[in-house]
């Protein structure tokens, strides 16, 4: 294989890898952004390389990279970050086909639009779907020691909808969340039917003092909680990665997922909250 043609097969790769540095993780903008470069680089190679040769390099252009995506895909049973990249990225070299051949300003801003809306209402809420789809349950909350953060242990109110956010601190998007996480809060806090707290998952090497400090520090007013055991917390809510959301009534964990704060992505937060509330 040529140099020009080795560089050609991996370039989508080195570019997804720096779009997330970049963004950090922010797959609604490495999506705009690795769309709209194999619109590019497609259009660069229809004009540079015979007609005879379009599919070829094309192949070499997308092919490692969609082949990387879906290797790990079925090897993790987990499409919810890759799947609109498998779909869109043939769609992007298709596009930018149309465009060279045609020469039409509207296929410029048609794909425009289309990688802005994947990347900011498609990404969202096939996200939210695939990873929160069997989220709305209705199971009774297993005996778990959860301490406030005098070491106190803490009886969780049947009476209420509470709201259960756990992280860890290795955990960046907890931290990113947080804002998010406590402007809910303000918007129930004067409810009383809703209760809303953070539960910290201890790591090995954690020191509960210091993390009892962590989030005072920056002065969120939200609620804190600490669960006693990492081992309790995944053997009986069978939680092992954070951000992990479950939302309580009557003793009965009625979602267990993640927290979703944009109010137009299903199975937002707000929205399971209101429907317990008007249950």
């Amino acid at each position: 294989m040529k140099l020009k043609q080795f560089f050609l097969s991996i370039v989508i790769i080195l570019l997804y890898t720096i779009f997330g540095t970049i963004t950090y993780g922010d797959h609604s903008l490495m999506l705009i952004f690795t769309l709209s470069s194999v619109f590019m680089i497609s259009l660069f190679i229809f004009k540079k390389v015979d007609k005879e040769e379009y599919f070829k390099y094309i192949g070499l252009l997308i092919v490692p990279f969609l082949s990387i995506l879906l290797f790990i895909s079925i090897g993790y049973s987990e499409y919810s970050r890759t799947i609109l990249y498998l779909i869109f990225i043939p769609i992007s070299s298709c596009l930018a086909y149309l465009y060279f051949k045609y020469r039409k300003i509207i296929i410029v801003l048609f794909s425009i639009a289309l990688f802005y809306s994947v990347g900011y209402i498609l990404f969202p809420n096939i996200f939210s779907f695939l990873q929160n789809r069997n989220a709305v349950v209705n199971k009774l909350l297993p005996n778990v020691t959860i301490i406030d953060e005098n070491n106190k242990k803490v009886n969780l109110e049947k009476d209420k909808i509470i709201v259960l956010d756990f992280w860890s601190t290795s955990c960046a998007i907890c931290f990113a969340k947080f804002p998010y996480l406590e402007k809910t809060f303000e918007k129930y806090q004067n409810n009383p039917k809703v209760e809303i707290y953070t539960v910290n998952v201890p790591l090995k090497n954690d020191d509960f003092v210091k993390t009892n400090k962590i989030l005072d520090s920056i002065g969120y007013k939200f609620p804190k909680l600490y669960a006693k055991s990492s081992k309790e917390i995944k053997d009986s809510l069978n939680i092992s990665s954070f951000p992990h959301l479950l939302i309580l009534k009557n003793g009965q964990i009625r979602y267990d997922g993640t927290f979703i704060e944009d109010k137009t992505v299903i199975y937002n937060t707000e929205s399971e909250i209101e429907k317990l509330l008007k249950e």
